[in-house]
């Protein structure tokens, strides 16, 4: 996803105070670019896909400058020479550095802002997560998120070896660098989870929101483009105003809502789940994401897309970690070259996992080795394997299809 540009001017935080954000879009603004143990089927099913939004406010340098001077999240680089091609590769990681012996816990920050998206036509449609949704056994997606192994620590195993009582992202990021921790405890980077008040946010229909199906199935969708553009502009407001902060991830959580890629937003260019990005200077890492109830994507569903967007924050929070070449698979269906953990299993899921007597259904992520290694190197993963799940039990292909690393 490419940052989108905007005009728009930050309202006071006194008048924030409100915390309703009402896009009121003018008609030349709309013209320039819009426990559920079980899911209904009733609507037609839309494609899931999923964004980034690369930080452009300066260097791999500058960020980790910041986060050793505590102003932004906590950081580490890695320099990985890939097997695939004899390259070296440069990124940057949330947390604690895995690469070297005995790394210390680094306790890590997070806050979720609900969102209460209102599409605005001749009736309002409101889509609130911090409401209970009877489609959902009665429980808001607030409190489910809350609920989830993405927030409370639980035994955890993957590809059969037990990695430790964690949140589930904690327990992917010690199972991908397991030969290289050695199963050590003390590479730990857990998130302390914090909730703020919601934010509503109105779409006028048909230009910046439209509604797709109905009931149980029905799903907003709203111009994605707008929607970053709007967060960019109020962030450094929200900041002033105490609700977020660049020490930590800010959490945009939405309830059935998606985004197209298109203004005004269609059903043909659906649906962006979510997206992680990174903005300003300090850096302030942020993510937008849908807790779905609507059974409109397939397998995925709950917190299906925040664990896509929250273990890919983890390993990609300025947004541009290279790897070599990979692609036709997951969402992609060209060549992509990012350390995006989600994108190339998008769709597959873990073995669920029950907790509060509800089932919740991560998705699978891809290991580091599956990136960096060519067939002959073994994982560092958990089992040897090359995901969380073993769904990859080899490295990443050529891309394109025929090259050679």
């Amino acid at each position: 996803m490419k940052k989108p540009g905007h005009s728009w001017k930050p309202i006071s935080p006194i008048a924030w105070v409100t915390r309703i954000v009402s896009i009121a879009a003018t008609a030349a603004l709309v013209a320039c670019s819009v426990p559920m143990q079980s899911f209904a089927q009733e609507s037609a099913q839309l494609k899931l896909h999923y964004g980034v939004v690369p930080w452009t406010g300066g260097t791999n340098n500058d960020a980790l400058g910041q986060a050793a001077s505590g102003a932004t999240v906590p950081m580490s680089t890695y320099v990985q020479i890939a097997t695939k091609d004899g390259n070296p590769y440069i990124g940057v990681i949330v947390g604690g550095d895995p690469m070297i012996a005995g790394p210390a816990p680094v306790t890590l920050h997070a806050v979720v802002i609900p969102l209460v998206i209102q599409i605005v036509g001749t009736s309002v449609t409101t889509f609130d997560p911090t409401k209970a949704n009877s489609c959902d056994g009665g429980v808001s997606a607030v409190t489910r998120f809350k609920q989830s192994p993405l927030v409370v620590a639980r035994s955890l195993s993957f590809n059969k070896v037990v990695t430790g009582t964690d949140q589930f992202i904690n327990g992917f990021m010690r199972a991908q660098f397991w030969a290289e921790i050695g199963g050590a405890s003390t590479y730990s980077n857990p998130i302390n989870w914090s909730f703020a008040s919601a934010i509503t946010m109105q779409f006028p229909a048909p230009g910046l929101g439209i509604v797709d199906g109905s009931g149980c199935n029905q799903v907003g969708i709203i111009s994605q483009p707008w929607l970053d553009a709007q967060l960019q502009v109020f962030i450094p407001v929200w900041q002033a105003a105490g609700l977020i902060s660049t020490t930590k991830l800010a959490v945009f959580l939405m309830e059935n809502v998606v985004g197209s890629s298109a203004t005004p937003p269609t059903t043909s260019a659906c649906c962006i789940g979510g997206y992680h990005g990174a903005v300003g200077s300090p850096v302030q890492t942020y993510s937008p994401m849908d807790y779905d109830t609507s059974g409109r994507f397939g397998a995925t569903h709950d917190i299906g897309i925040p664990t896509h967007e929250i273990g890919e924050w983890m390993n990609d929070p300025l947004g541009n970690n290279p790897t070599p070449a990979w692609g036709h698979i997951g969402q992609t269906s060209g060549c992509q070259g990012n350390f995006e953990v989600g994108d190339p299993l998008s769709g597959t899921n873990m073995p669920a996992i029950t907790m509060s007597g509800y089932v919740y259904h991560p998705q699978e992520l891809a290991f580091f080795s599956w990136f960096f290694n060519n067939k002959t190197t073994a994982s560092v993963g958990t089992g040897g394997k090359f995901s969380a799940h073993g769904t990859f039990k080899g490295p990443s292909q050529p891309c394109p299809p025929g090259g050679t690393f």
